[in-house]
């Protein structure tokens, strides 16, 4: 007959956590997880900004072929020193204010080829949003030939 062996009391099996391991295991998992949950902020208010992203895009697009729309003549007597422009911007309440740079192109006197020419021929023209802080500075730039 076999004699149960007898344990001394305070020796235990090591079977499961202490409170240090459960602990340092949590630490661990809330260090981890302060970058992911900031990753997915980001792309969860990604949509939004989009969404507004191209709309301002539409706009300035919208904008730039109502310009483009216009007899040669209109837009060059519309052209004056650089940055300025008396282009009439149509309110739309679906979009931010925009404006719109109408310039001569050509020979600058600093003997630069670029807005503020002299040229009759070719114009600049610009549109783009007048805050840059209604989102991303979309600016569309073309030049017009007579």
């Amino acid at each position: 007959m076999r004699h149960p062996q007898h344990r001394h009391p305070l020796r235990r099996n090591a079977a499961g956590f202490t409170l240090l391991e459960t602990v340092v295991a949590l630490l661990l998992l809330a260090i981890c997880l302060v970058p992911a949950a900031n990753a997915l902020s980001g792309a969860v208010a990604a949509p939004a900004r989009t969404a507004t992203a191209a709309r301002n895009l539409d706009c300035v697009g919208s904008l730039m072929e109502t310009v483009l729309a216009e007899p040669y003549d209109r837009l060059l007597s519309l052209a004056m020193s650089p940055g300025i422009s008396t282009y009439p911007v149509p309110v739309d309440v679906a979009c931010p204010p925009r404006k719109v740079i109408i310039a001569r192109y050509g020979v600058e006197s600093t003997g630069q080829v670029g807005p503020g020419g002299t040229s009759n021929y070719l114009l600049s023209v610009s549109v783009g949003l007048a805050n840059a802080a209604d989102g991303n500075p979309f600016t569309l730039t073309t030049l017009v030939a007579r």
